[in-house]
């Protein structure tokens, strides 16, 4: 888990200095038109996803020794994926959409195949290193994308046609990580690509619960970024934009212990164990970062959209907030749902993805008119807390029982909003470093972790006796 969380973060930040670099140079403009395009072409990639990796995932959690299936997703991907290119191209010459708006989307189409963040065809291609715990092989081919597209941003500024060249390098930077799975795939589990669409009728079947989850799921994602260009403009678009890309990329984050915990859970319940303890740990753990994020960034919203950005982005420091508390629920959801995936309850998924994009299409109609952006943010969050709801009552009527230590909760929660407010006057860069030490003093003073919790931080380091040591020393200076 330590090496997977090392990859993610290295992966993370060499994607996120890319992206940051870009934005500067695009433009509000430019880079508002090239989210819209990208909002667009995620939404249709769900088509060639079809809800099928969760299922293969599964699967091979269950037995990771045949490729069959595997294979047989992967050419039904594939198959999708040309159909769909086909369908787009005899459609756009009907819509309302310029040349160029054509040349960008079927530019970023070659995303859906080549690229990891579009967790389509590479997030399948990852599921094999997935259920053998061996995910630092995706993670580095992921990291080796977004050096390659570091590498072909910087020459951005030389470029007479700056939105082309970017679209490009997003797309091409994908293709030597897409090349190499396969190679590492032979190499690490003796894979041999085979045409086949064995069993594919039952896999369609059991993903077809799935396809609306992730068709829906990708629209709650993406359509307030297609709603507010259409009634608002490419300019608003990119300075919401801005805020989205500071927390989009967060998904890693639960997506990473998912990876981590997935096949330990379907064991667990595959053998009739309890999985509370687990799952009561990991949404701890989810809270605890989600959280202080969230509130270290609101403090000092301005300040940080201002360091990364520059001043023509300032506008989204507020919207940018509330998506940063989206993301507490959202973080927890994430975990939620994989539970019910293991335990076969897929159906709450549907249920609740089709919450998230009735109650955020129909709150970004209603807001976006009189408060452009910050009225697309305000209905993300309303959408993430009652979806939220939503998987807390599905839970519960699976009898789970949901236990973090309410007490140390709440005092951890008062604790570190009142200091990190307190703080926040301190000049930005003081004041980043400082959060950082007051997370960590205010999370061992208030023993929002238990013992045994802390001992598995340093199990994963390999340094369980400085661990326990640690605890002892902990207990000797605090008292509760």
């Amino acid at each position: 888990m330590f090496s997977l969380s090392f990859g993610q973060a290295a992966s993370f930040l060499t994607n996120f200095i890319a992206i940051v670099f870009a934005i500067r140079i695009l433009g509000v403009e430019n880079y508002g038109m090239f989210s819209s395009i990208l909002a667009v072409v995620s939404i249709l990639s769900k088509l060639v996803d079809f809800g099928i990796e969760p299922i293969i995932f599964r699967e091979l959690s269950k037995d990771n020794k045949s490729f069959h299936l595997f294979n047989s997703s992967l050419n039904l991907r594939f198959l999708f994926f040309v159909l769909l290119v086909i369908g787009y191209n005899l459609v756009a010459p009907f819509l309302n959409l310029t040349k160029n708006e054509i040349l960008l989307s079927n530019i970023l189409f070659f995303t859906i195949v080549f690229s990891a963040k579009t967790f389509v065809v590479r997030e399948l291609l990852s599921t094999p290193f997935k259920t053998n715990l061996k995910m630092h092989y995706p993670m580095i081919l992921s990291l080796v994308d977004n050096l390659l597209l570091l590498a072909l941003i910087v020459a951005i500024k030389f470029i007479k046609e700056p939105l082309i060249y970017f679209t490009i390098a997003y797309t091409v930077s994908n293709l030597p990580g897409f090349i190499l799975s396969f190679y590492f795939l032979k190499k690490k589990f003796n894979y041999v690509y085979e045409f086949t669409f064995y069993n594919s009728k039952w896999l369609l079947k059991e993903s077809l619960p799935m396809l609306g989850f992730v068709i829906l799921t990708n629209i709650f994602l993406q359509i307030d970024i297609i709603i507010l260009n259409s009634m608002k403009g490419s300019y608003e678009v990119g300075i919401y934009s801005a805020g989205v890309r500071l927390t989009m990329p967060l998904s890693i984050i639960p997506n990473a212990i998912v990876m981590t915990i997935f096949p330990k859970l379907v064991q667990k319940l595959k053998d009739n164990e309890s999985t509370e303890y687990l799952t009561n740990f990991v949404i701890k753990i989810l809270l605890f970062i989600s959280f202080s994020m969230a509130a270290v960034f609101s403090f000092e919203s301005k300040e940080i959209v201002n360091l990364l950005f520059g001043k023509q982005y300032i506008a989204s420091s507020l919207s940018a907030s509330i998506l940063y508390w989206c993301q507490v629920f959202i973080f927890f959801s994430t975990y939620s749902l994989s539970f019910l995936i293991a335990s076969n309850n897929q159906k709450y998924n549907f249920i609740y993805s089709l919450i998230q994009v009735v109650v955020n299409v129909f709150l970004c109609i209603f807001l976006i008119p009189d408060y452009s952006y910050f009225g697309a943010a305000i209905a993300k969050l309303a959408a993430s807390f009652l979806s939220f709801i939503f998987v807390l009552i599905a839970l519960n009527k699976l009898n789970f029982q949901l236990s973090i230590g309410k007490p140390k909760l709440v005092l951890w929660l008062v604790l570190l909003s009142a200091i990190l407010y307190i703080i926040s006057s301190l000049p930005i860069y003081f004041y980043l470093v400082i959060s950082v030490i007051v997370i960590l003093l205010i999370t061992l003073v208030t023993k929002y972790f238990e013992e045994k919790e802390l001992l598995i931080f340093f199990k994963l380091f390999k340094k369980e006796e400085l661990g326990l040591k640690f605890i002892e020393l902990l207990n000797k200076k605090i008292s509760f």
